[in-house]
């Protein structure tokens, strides 16, 4: 095996283990929103800032190892993996396939919870800004039965000091 084939599976297998971890911490973020625990929520954060930092350092690390396997192989270029596969060995491409195969799952499982994510996020705020509209719309504490119900009458006003 070549030693760029071996830097790509190394720095893809790499790639592999951080999406895994970044989807352990996903499962822990939803938890933290459905709990409203901001505290978590910012570790959280936090330690996907670190995730993300080491992926775009992967990220430049492959370039230049795809970079090297098109001057190995005399390329034009390399846009998918597979493009490689017919200059490889059938256990190097079974290696390559098998982790870019698991890379594309992985990805799709962080898309797919990310987006559950989105919408958790999304039915928190909806749901402050019920509070907020429910904190600031104030009566007079009476009920009026008259003919048309409007909010003409309502009174709306801050729950916060609008002296500055």
């Amino acid at each position: 095996m070549s030693k760029s084939i071996e830097q790509l599976l190394l720095v893809l297998n790499k790639e592999q283990e951080i999406y895994d971890q970044i989807i352990l911490l996903s499962n822990d973020k939803q938890n933290a929103i459905v709990r409203n625990d901001i505290k978590l929520l910012e570790q959280i954060v936090e330690k996907e800032k670190t995730y993300s930092i080491s992926l775009v350092k992967l990220e430049e690390i492959r370039t230049k190892v795809i970079d090297q396997l098109v001057k190995d192989y005399n390329l034009m270029e390399i846009s998918v993996l597979s493009d490689l596969y017919p200059f490889l060995s059938d256990k190097e491409v079974r290696q390559v396939d098998s982790v870019k195969t698991k890379l594309v799952n992985t990805v799709s499982i962080l898309g797919q919870k990310n987006e559950l994510s989105r919408k958790l996020i999304e039915q928190s705020l909806s749901q402050i800004q019920f509070d907020l509209n429910l904190l600031t719309t104030v009566g007079d504490g009476s009920v009026n039965y008259e003919g048309t119900a409007s909010d003409k009458d309502v009174e709306r006003r801050s729950i916060f000091d609008r002296k500055v």
